[in-house]
């Protein structure tokens, strides 16, 4: 067999991966491990010309963010900054697609194909074709787009390098990656039980560092190898906060009590999977808003006794405002950004949970959630309408107790007409002793014209 050597700009596979976490990584240097790795992709680009696209790509995305972020740009040139590396990342992409589809990767997980977003296609066409969007837009896109490369791209480099590496690919340290759903689950529990074991035992013994979440995460990746780490992270997220697991939440969860058990036991780990992936972050916020608000059929009348979606509004807002997640929180966005949006899937269906999870957060300081001073009051303008449009939705409740029985049952008699004028609105076939007449015939008391 024909050995084929490719050059590449980068000296071995380690010097990627560490280029990967500069890029990706979060925390208080953040800012300088990310413009390092940039500047790194530019003397590789005087290196060799021909770098991949993707990677060039994430390296342009992440410039412009952290030209942003050090707000030095006017807003006209940062627009076009954005529109130009996301249109250059798109179109490259859209180009070489069928190239990607023909020749399809061994490592690639079978069964899936790449492909791009249709909203990230349709801001391409309208930075080309049409009025330039709005900096939020653009950001936006941006940020889906780094998203989307970390998923189809760079996550896929471990399982690239072992592959192409036989002296680490083993049989038997790799998962199978045929396993099916019901496979994975029980494979992620059979991870998820040493480590609540080996975690319990570090807070008895006050062990400052997690080593149990070092374990499982490296488990993790492993899995994720082998399978797409948008399945393995998804089917983790179903069993901490879906039923009938409720894995995040205490097993004897009741209305009101404490949450910190639940927060040090989980909060390691949780926070080793964010670091490593940056879209774990909002996939686990729209995991718990998202138990939050799905309701329970003992807890249908009141929701506001729900025990575990009161808990799972306690998690969202230990993510937003603990000093624990302040790293990764505010490194997955300028400011506020992650509290914004999780404000603004609130706002965007008030139920009672996400109002109260609205008002929890907004109580916090501003230094704990990142959120300026003119974005809580602007926040809290909308509180308040959100709350009297909620007390308004609600029935009034009369209280006839001591009243005359008279006034009692005309109220009762007057309730019961609307009720049944409501349940009969609309086209209605009158009832009686009408005799069936053919089409066409004309009334009684009417004649033929003569």
């Amino acid at each position: 067999m024909d050995i084929r050597f490719v050059v590449t700009p980068w000296r071995a596979p380690a010097e990627l991966l560490q280029l990967r976490r500069d890029l990706y990584c979060h925390g208080e240097d953040s800012i300088k491990r990310r413009q390092n790795a940039v500047n790194k992709v530019s003397a590789w680009r005087s290196r060799k010309q021909e770098i991949p696209l993707l990677l060039d790509s994430t390296a342009d995305l992440v410039d412009v963010v952290l030209q942003d972020d050090q707000d030095k740009v006017p807003h006209g040139s940062l627009r076009l900054l954005y529109a130009t590396a996301i249109s250059r990342f798109i179109t490259g992409l859209s180009d070489t697609q069928t190239t990607l589809i023909r020749d399809r990767p061994s490592w690639f997980p079978p069964g899936q194909t790449i492909h791009l977003p249709t909203h990230l296609l349709e801001t391409r066409h309208r930075i080309v074709h049409r009025h330039l969007p709005t900096l939020a837009e653009l950001k936006l896109a941006a940020k889906a787009s780094l998203d989307w490369l970390w998923e189809w791209y760079w996550s896929q480099l471990d399982s690239a390098f072992s592959l192409n590496n036989p002296l680490t690919t083993s049989s038997s340290s790799q998962p199978d990656s045929t396993l099916t759903t019901m496979d994975l689950k029980s494979h992620l529990q059979t991870l998820l039980k040493p480590y609540l074991r080996t975690r319990k035992s570090e807070i008895k013994n006050k062990t400052k560092s997690s080593n149990a979440a070092t374990t499982t995460l490296s488990a993790l990746n492993a899995l994720s190898a082998s399978h797409s780490p948008a399945i393995v992270h998804t089917l983790l997220l179903q069993h901490l906060t879906t039923p009938p697991d409720h894995a995040i939440l205490p097993t004897d969860k009741k209305l009101d009590s404490s949450m910190s058990g639940a927060f040090l036991i989980w909060t390691p780990l949780l926070l080793a999977l964010c670091s490593s992936s940056p879209t774990f972050l909002p996939r686990l916020l729209a995991a718990l808003t998202r138990a939050m608000n799905t309701p329970r059929p003992a807890s249908v009348a009141r929701p506001e006794l729900d025990p575990v979606r009161q808990g799972m509004c306690e998690w969202v807002v230990h993510v937003l405002s603990s000093a624990a997640w302040r790293g990764v929180v505010r490194g997955s966005g300028s400011g506020g950004a992650v509290a914004d949006e999780v404000l603004g899937r609130c706002f965007t269906a008030p139920s009672y949970w996400n109002v109260r999870l609205a008002g929890l957060v907004l109580e916090k300081e501003g230094a704990a959630t990142g959120l300026g001073k003119a974005a809580r009051e602007g926040w809290r303008d909308v509180l308040e309408v959100a709350c009297v449009e909620e007390e308004d939705g609600e029935g009034m409740d009369v209280d006839f107790e001591g009243a005359d029985g008279d006034v009692a049952g005309a109220v009762e008699e007057v309730r019961q007409s609307e009720l049944v004028e409501g349940m009969v609105s609309g086209p209605q076939k009158r009832i009686g002793l009408w005799k069936p007449r053919p089409i066409g015939a004309l009334p009684l008391g009417w004649e033929e014209d003569e």
